[in-house]
């Protein structure tokens, strides 16, 4: 019970921090209005900042506008108050308003203080602006501003756009504002004193920059750390502080103040690309951290696709394209976000382990409330107020912060579990070499002992030649079990010797086809009863450890003659211009079962068809080790109608072969038959 008031405390507290924070963001209009229209009369202190907002009307009808006296002559019907009406959304089209403004005599005297006017959000493209006399129609002062408008660098310049407000003689006159941009069409417009924007702007730009900074501090150590500990949740949040970090820049105005002489559409790029990085990054991150990749593959894979797609559609940011593109991807994201939403609450409800998705509940749903109200804004859906304006900024504040307290405590447990495996594996490595060390001395052990009981087996065997049956098949059996075991201790030191960290080839350069050709007549010296043949060998020179790869292909040998006695062995060997040389083993037994073709070169694996076959399955592992060791690659075939064939590929020699094949060439020789311990013919 305790817990459970405690986290409805938790929420509450936020909430109201939440609506505190939204109330106290709006600022108050200063100003001497009446119904409609600004009267400028004597100023004071505290008219130093005036919110044209409530006065100004937007044309919501469809009319032939062209000009700024056509929009001043249109009947009020035609109009809609600007603030708590839902406005145009993303359009092709310019849209038109306008405010009435009453001059008193007291307000045509000059101004102390130089008064601008000012326009936002600074991403709108190009501003016209024009006061016309309400009587005649006439314009008397007129001007152009807008992010793709070259800055005049004798004006005064800030974040939003600035115009220079003329001294008006006493009279009646309509302020006229045409709006063309390919972002959203919202405005704000107030009248401010140069004092006043310099204060606001010298608190705006040490909070903005302070967030902006604190911002990419965020993204770089966020990306670095995903990148460090391998968590993709950690890196694309990384990302979505990055996407946050060029919107803000873009939607503040600083990239419009600082960029704006440089190109002209610097704004609505970063702007453009900002938002679009933003909705892909989001529901990466969000994707990653719900786990859909594990347990939703299919919605993973849709929603990796939707994130790919807006992210392409960054590139539209500076044409009337990102119009179609906002309005075709704003209303799918909040389906999106709803979504995730729907999968993180379900997650929360049914995992055990559901504690912190409790956290990222909160974490998500506020700011996609607020990203579901503010896009319904921008798109005219729903009206644009101090609440839909300022919802969202808030909220993602809050969104960031949880979201920066719930990465940090998933980087410490991540952190921790790569620490704890480090310690497991080092413990389990250290183990694993007590292990080996305990064999190898074993099997050191057992090797003398064995020595002599075979050996002792031979002297008995020479001196009962003529004894009874029972005596010599007994003594027969002993020596076979000997040497049985002796191979057996044989196999388990090459083993360890491969899989010690110490283990090292002592390459040289070999003529392969003696190399082959000696150890195939020794083989068949020893098993005169098998077919083992030579064929289809060249001249090729390949640095081998001899040693380990005579073992190598005698396991090879000894694997076809242990699971087909009767079946005959082929070796050849070819080289080819990729710089590798590939040995074929071949044997026309039985083959290897499907089931068995992936695992056969596993440590201790046998196969289905083994049976009661003498051997503990460490013949091909060893020789894939081998192999492995030499920088080479081992696969293993079966043939249609039975027989196993097993490749393998090793690097050779090109300037040695070549020097072999041109000598053999001027010879007129077959390939060389000496034998492979000859150091001289090697080369």
């Amino acid at each position: 019970m305790r817990k459970t008031g405690c986290r409805k405390g938790y929420i509450t507290g936020i909430i109201v921090q939440v609506i505190i924070a939204m109330i106290f963001m709006t600022r108050p209009a200063l100003a001497n209005m009446g119904p409609l229209e600004l009267v400028i009369g004597s100023y004071s202190a505290d008219q130093d900042d005036i919110d044209l907002a409530p006065l100004i009307e937007r044309l919501s009808t469809k009319r032939q506008v062209r000009t700024a006296a056509d929009v001043a002559m249109l009947p009020a019907d035609n109009f809609t108050p600007l603030m708590g009406s839902t406005g145009p959304g993303y359009t092709l089209e310019a849209v038109w308003y306008r405010m009435q403004i009453l001059v008193t005599k007291d307000g045509e005297k000059p101004l102390e203080l130089k008064r601008y006017l000012e326009i936002s959000p600074p991403y709108l493209n190009r501003i016209r602006l024009a006061i016309l006399d309400a009587d005649t129609r006439i314009t008397v002062w007129n001007d152009v501003v807008g992010d793709h408008i070259p800055p005049n660098p004798s004006e005064a310049r800030g974040r939003q756009h600035l115009s220079e407000w003329p001294n008006l003689p006493a009279g009646k006159y309509w302020l006229v504002i045409g709006v063309s941009s390919n972002s959203a069409q919202l405005l704000n417009a107030s009248i401010k004193s140069d004092t006043s924007l310099i204060t606001e702007n010298v608190q705006d730009t040490f909070l903005y920059g302070l967030y902006l900074g604190i911002l990419l501090i965020g993204f770089m150590v966020y990306f670095t750390l995903g990148l460090l500990i391998r968590d993709r949740a950690i890196v694309w949040y990384g990302l979505y502080v990055l996407a946050l970090f060029a919107g803000t820049a873009g939607i503040s105005g600083y990239a419009q103040l600082l960029l704006s002489g440089t190109w002209q559409f610097a704004s609505d790029a970063i702007t453009g690309a900002g938002t679009a990085f933003s909705l892909a990054t989001s529901v990466m991150m969000w994707a990653y951290i719900i786990e859909l990749d594990k347990y939703k593959r299919t919605v993973f894979t849709a929603l990796a696709v939707y994130a790919a797609l807006a992210s392409l559609c960054s590139l539209t940011s500076v044409s009337d394209l990102y119009i179609h593109f906002a309005r075709s991807f704003f209303l799918f994201h909040i389906g999106v976000l709803l979504i995730l939403y729907g999968y993180l609450f379900y997650f929360g409800a049914t995992k055990p382990d559901a504690r912190k998705l409790r956290i990222y509940f909160v974490a998500l749903g506020l700011p996609a409330a607020a990203a579901i109200v503010h896009l319904l804004m921008l798109m005219g859906l729903v009206p644009a107020n101090r609440f839909t304006s300022n919802c969202y900024q808030v909220a993602s504040l809050v969104h960031l912060l949880l979201l920066g307290i719930a990465m940090a405590g998933r980087t410490y447990a991540l952190a921790s579990q790569r620490v704890t495996a480090v310690q497991n594996s080092t413990r389990a490595n250290q183990l694993a070499d007590e292990q080996r060390e305990f064999i190898t001395m074993l099997s050191h052990e057992f090797r003398t002992p064995l020595a002599i009981i075979q050996r002792a087996a031979e002297m008995v065997s020479l001196h009962v030649r003529d004894a009874p049956e029972a005596i010599t098949s007994r003594i027969a059996t002993i020596r076979r079990n000997a040497t049985q075991l002796s191979e057996l201790v044989n196999v388990f030191l090459t083993k360890e010797t491969l899989d010690s960290t110490n283990f090292r080839i002592s390459p040289r350069p070999t003529v392969l086809a003696p190399f082959l050709r000696d150890l195939v007549l020794r083989r068949q010296r020893e098993t005169p009863d098998h077919d083992i043949e030579l064929e289809e060998v060249d001249f090729t020179v390949a640095s081998i450890d001899r040693t380990l790869i005579e073992r190598a292909i005698c396991n090879l040998i000894e694997n076809a003659l242990k699971y087909a006695p009767d079946a005959s062995v082929r070796i050849g060997f070819t080289h080819r211009s990729d710089g590798n040389v590939y040995i074929r083993v071949t044997d026309n037994g039985p083959g290897i079962s499907p089931d068995d073709l992936s695992l056969v070169a596993d440590a201790f694996y046998r196969g289905n068809r083994s049976g009661s076959t003498h051997g503990v399955g460490l013949g091909l592992h060893i020789t894939n080790r081998i192999i492995i060791g030499h920088m080479g690659r081992m696969t293993v075939s079966v043939g249609e109608n039975g027989g196993t064939t097993i490749l393998i590929r090793l690097p050779y020699d090109r300037e040695l072969t070549k020097n072999n094949i041109e000598a053999a060439r001027t010879a007129n020789l077959d390939p060389p038959t000496v034998p492979a311990s000859d150091p001289e013919n090697a080369s």
